[in-house]
């Protein structure tokens, strides 16, 4: 057991939070033929989810910062005008993970770099508003990274860093949660991540298959039952 423990458990929204995929791949298809450039392959998709859409343009599609930004102008009109954006699934077991802990006095927040109105209607529209004490996302402008978001959480709970664990399926998770200076568990069902040594490659206090096994770890982490 730990003399320090963890008070709030932050999720990653795309690949940790729910299965974005569906409503990215739609609003890549149209992007691209707005652009007029090649679709992206069913395969490369999951390289367009969890980073800024705009980076994934960048070095996916060999794009200059300029066009890549437009591009990714193009891809979130799409994404929200035609709801995509609401075309995900939650995962197994998420919601009564997240309410156990909800139960035991955790504070529960959404550390995402998706803009803050899009992450807003997914929470909205699966009525997860009332499990969630925060959502932070990015804003219009990126200039609020992954570590930001884990800094602003932390100070609406008003706790210390180290007294949070990040949980997310991507590189970005386990570097912007030493930057942030909060703890990390890999989550291995999403779109980055897919064994434990690849989680291994970064800080972290454990790897989950499933929204359960994460829970068990901030318990065992805890010494709780």
């Amino acid at each position: 057991m730990t003399d320090k423990r963890i008070k709030a458990v932050l999720w990653d929204m795309d690949g940790t939070l729910f299965n974005t995929k569906r409503g990215i791949e739609k609003a890549l298809i149209e992007a691209c033929d707005e652009l007029s450039i090649e679709r992206i392959p069913t395969e490369e998709v999951d390289f367009f989810i969890g980073p800024p859409i705009q980076m994934s343009f960048r070095d996916r599609c060999g794009m200059s910062e300029d066009k890549a930004a437009a591009a990714g102008d193009v891809f979130r009109r799409i994404y929200r005008g035609k709801g995509y954006v609401e075309e995900c699934d939650p995962y197994e077991g998420l919601e009564g993970t997240l309410k156990k802990l909800k139960d035991r006095g955790y504070y529960l927040g959404v550390c995402t770099l998706k803009k803050q109105d899009m992450a807003e209607r997914i929470i909205k529209k699966y009525d997860m508003s009332g499990l969630f004490d925060s959502v932070v996302g990015t804003d219009a402008f990126d200039s609020i990274k992954k570590e930001d978001t884990v800094t602003l959480s932390c100070e609406k709970f008003g706790i210390r860093a180290d007294e949070a664990v990040l949980i997310g399926d991507t590189v970005f998770d386990p570097l912007g949660a030493q930057k942030a200076g909060c703890l990390f568990i890999g989550v291995t069902y999403g779109f980055g991540f897919k064994t434990k040594e690849d989680v291994d490659e970064y800080n972290n206090i454990g790897t989950a298959c499933s929204p359960e096994e994460v829970m068990e770890i901030i318990y065992c982490y805890n010494g709780e039952d």
